[in-house]
This record gives structure tokens, C-alpha cells and sequence, in this order.
């Protein structure tokens, strides 16, 4: 038996991203991301699960909401 490593991609809305570096951790791709895509500043990675030989992470903006 083989042991296969799975590609990762990160996908913010409808846009898929490569993984920059296969030995950062998902959050420290979300901070990389967030230097092109400044609305991922503060926001949060999540798996989302398998798509064939990938492994999909959703990388989602921060919710701003209005005080009162």
C-alpha cells in the first residue's frame, strides 16, 4: 500500500487558489493569502472536505456588522 499525499486547494468564493507552500499550516496560507486579498485580513480558513485528489479549504472574509 502506497501513501499518497493530497494537493490542497484554497478556494475563496468561486476562485481556486494553489497552495504557496505545502509545510504551512492552513491558517498561515490564510495570512499569506491575506497580503494579495486584503478582505481575508481577519478572517478564518475551514476544510471543507475532499474533491478527488485535493483537499478543499474555504477561506472566508470577516462578518462586519453595524452597531446598535
Amino acid at each position: 500500500m502506497a501513501i499518497v499525499k493530497m494537493q490542497r486547494i484554497f478556494r475563496m468564493g468561486a476562485t481556486d487558489l494553489p497552495d504557496p507552500d505545502a509545510d504551512l499550516t492552513p491558517e498561515q496560507v490564510l495570512s499569506h493569502y491575506a497580503t494579495l486579498y486584503p478582505t481575508l485580513r481577519h478572517g478564518k480558513v475551514e476544510e471543507v472536505g475532499a474533491e478527488g485528489d485535493c483537499v478543499v479549504f474555504a477561506m472566508k472574509a470577516a462578518e462586519y456588522k453595524a452597531n446598535g
